[in-house]
């Protein structure tokens, strides 16, 4: 499932990164593969500790999740606001990709999590 899902994040980062580096090359910024890459990672962290806790402890994997929510969001509230207050250019096209991904990702994760809860409740 790992690997789907790295592949999956990777070919959602690169679509998105040649649909805005073709289609719409006014809007293509040279911070956006940090984009992809920064939720790529956090993906990764999430689902890791997924399965830490259920096998060590699933009755406690909704205070993880919610935990790990509530961290995403804040990381990245900060690394968008880290971006504006130091960088001129391109403020509202990293914003606006960033908040989509976050979004998009947020989904994927919740359906995820949906996916460990169900394999929890059938075992």
């Amino acid at each position: 499932m790992m690997i789907t899902l790295l592949i999956f994040y990777l070919a959602v980062g690169i679509g998105v990164g040649f649909g805005l580096y073709y289609l719409y090359p006014v809007y293509y910024f040279k911070w956006y593969p940090f984009i992809p890459g920064y939720f790529t990672v956090l993906g990764v962290i999430l689902y890791s500790s997924l399965m830490f806790y259920k096998k060590k402890n699933p009755k406690k994997m909704i205070n993880a999740y919610m935990m790990m929510r509530g961290i995403k969001f804040l990381l990245t509230t900060a690394t968008i606001l880290i971006y504006d207050l130091t960088m001129d250019e391109y403020i509202y096209e990293f914003s606006i990709t960033t908040i989509g991904f976050y979004f998009f990702y947020l989904f994927i994760e919740t359906y995820i999590y949906f996916k460990f809860e169900k394999e929890k409740t059938v075992k």
